[in-house]
């Protein structure tokens, strides 16, 4: 925009301003250029860094065009959105198309990639003038669909070197204030540990697998006594926040926060909520605004484990801190009860989906993982058939528990985040595992009718002291 003139005087100096208006934003440069004495200076937004916004860590058959396109945003080094701006792509297999791109009024500068016809993982640089550049990359492969990615388990390198985790919570980018990576909270529990169940920090995708962010240090918690488990990650887009929610269970069971500005340093912990044990299991956040947000749990009584039924409960905040006392809500899945839960508002389609190992009578020992769904977060809908069973891969061959997921509105596409173990050399080996299906699949599956749910005979049971 050129630059504001008094009311007074403005048609006499148009001419002055048209001249003074120089725009070179397309070449990322800021010039001043006067034509009179009294002119007005103009400048303009340098390009100062490029930023991931979507389309990379895609999966595609060889030779296909990318379901979502490449989009790249330009900033300033405030921050701030540069328009205008020519991006240039360049494919190191494939063709992206257009070959350069300007940036519109959010800084986002689009392109098409049709990739290349050599399986594995294919590279696209975006560049542009005074920034340094940036990478997307997609996934080729000829075997599978390019929306569906069957269960498989995930490395993750936790800090205690086991490998074994438990409770997976997924937290999709961007942020607007942190890197363009999501993020996932899990806690290590190696053989059943909990001494080791403390909640830690990765970044990263499903394609590209997760790692330490830079200057993160796991554990981001340790417990004062007793024992963690349960985090739940929201972003705070008001406050430019990371929230950390979880649970630390000693002779009560205490739902703490922790928040990070920078994804890197963490704030003390904040008591938010607490109950006699074991009746806040599980929290799951979801802020649907500035002023609303909402916090379900489960509610397993005095005994925890071997409770003979459970109830879900939902507590209310205007500020994700204060909350008021819980309402049981009515969620109930014939045959089991549910355990430990995941709720996210689906904003694309109006309503709330909350995924959850069922237990049954006597036993937290979970062998199936149920998803519902709720226009208002109170009244729940359930399905006959569960979304997983364990036994479908190795490492969830005895249990099946938390997980997480997230939807992709774009492709119509449910990505899940398991977490169970299974049975080997006298105990339970934890892992995490990922899958990804069509939406209308997952709900085909569910709604199948199938015989009434009978578990079979854990091969060790967990009781409250070993249960995650």
């Amino acid at each position: 925009m050129g630059p504001q003139l008094p009311n007074a005087g403005r048609r006499r100096r148009s001419a002055t301003v048209r001249c003074a208006r120089v725009s070179l934003v397309a070449t990322g440069l800021s010039a001043v250029v006067a034509c009179h004495p009294d002119a007005p200076v103009a400048s303009v937004r340098r390009p100062a860094s490029l930023q991931r916004v979507s389309g990379s860590g895609q999966s595609a058959q060889p030779g296909t065009e990318l379901a979502r396109p490449l989009i790249a945003r330009v900033v300033d080094g405030d921050g701030h959105p540069v328009a205008g701006a020519d991006v240039r792509w360049r494919a190191m297999a494939g063709q992206v198309t257009p070959p350069t791109s300007t940036s519109d009024g959010n800084g986002d500068a689009r392109a098409a990639w049709r990739v290349g016809s050599t399986p594995g993982v294919q590279r696209v640089m975006a560049e542009v003038d005074g920034a340094d550049a940036i990478e997307f990359v997609a996934f080729v492969d000829p075997a599978a669909l390019p929306e569906r990615l069957p269960l498989r388990a995930i490395p993750l390198a936790t800090y205690d070197g086991s490998g074994q985790a438990v409770h997976p919570d997924f937290l999709a980018a961007p942020f607007g204030g942190l890197d363009d990576r999501s993020r996932l909270a899990i806690t290590p529990y190696p053989w059943g540990n909990a001494v080791m169940e403390n909640p830690s920090l990765f970044a990263g995708s499903e394609p590209d697998g997760w790692s330490v962010p830079a200057g993160v240090t796991n554990p981001i918690v340790r417990p004062d006594g007793g024992y963690l488990s349960d985090p739940d990650l929201v972003w705070d887009p008001d406050a430019r926040e990371l929230r950390l929610y979880y649970r630390h269970v000693a002779e009560e069971n205490r739902i703490l926060l922790v928040t990070s500005r920078d994804g890197v340093t963490f704030s003390g912990a904040r008591l938010v909520v607490r109950a006699p044990s074991h009746q806040i299991v599980s929290p799951t956040v979801v802020r649907r605004s500035a002023t609303e947000w909402m916090m379900w749990s489960v509610n397993s009584g005095p005994v925890g484990c071997s409770a003979s039924s459970t109830t879900v409960e939902l507590r209310r905040s205007t500020d994700g801190v204060q909350w008021s006392a819980p309402t049981t809500v009515s969620l109930s899945q014939p045959g089991v009860f549910a355990w430990h839960l995941e709720v996210q508002w689906i904003d694309a389609l109006g309503e709330y989906w909350a995924v959850f190992n069922g237990k049954v009578r006597g036993s937290c020992t979970t062998q199936a993982l149920y998803i519902a769904t709720s226009t208002d977060g109170m009244t729940w809908r359930t399905f006959p058939s569960p979304v997983l069973r364990s036994g479908v891969i190795p490492e969830l061959d005895d249990i099946v528990y938390r997980a997480t997921f997230a939807y992709e509105p774009e492709r119509d596409l449910v990505a899940l985040w398991h977490s169970g173990a299974q049975y080997r050399n006298g105990g339970y080996e934890w892992r995490a595992a990922y899958e990804r299906r069509r939406r209308s699949d997952l709900f085909e599956t569910v709604a199948r009718a199938e015989p009434a749910f009978i578990a079979r005979r854990p091969r060790a049971e967990l009781d409250n002291a070993t249960a995650p």
